[in-house]
């Protein structure tokens, strides 16, 4: 994962990488459901709504995101 220019915006990524994941184990599905949500608004764009171009980029960093928190989340060792 690159490492953003901006030490407050690395901060916030990690940040909420955490939130996420903790989340998550409280409440499993957490993740899949923020997913779907995502895929469904970035999907529900009309292909010719003002600012699609812009936020296209926004959903699918947000959808990898959520896909990284998930994915570490499965690979861990099982915690007891």
């Amino acid at each position: 994962m690159p490492v953003p220019q901006d030490p407050r915006l690395g901060a916030c990524c990690y940040l909420l990488h955490l939130l996420l994941q903790r989340t998550e184990l409280a409440q499993p599905g957490f993740l899949d459901q923020l997913i779907a949500g995502v895929t469904v608004d970035r999907d529900g764009m009309a292909q010719d709504a003002a600012g699609r171009e812009a936020a296209l980029p926004v959903f699918d960093e947000a959808l990898r995101m959520l896909s990284v928190a998930s994915e570490q989340l499965k690979q861990a060792p099982a915690r007891t």
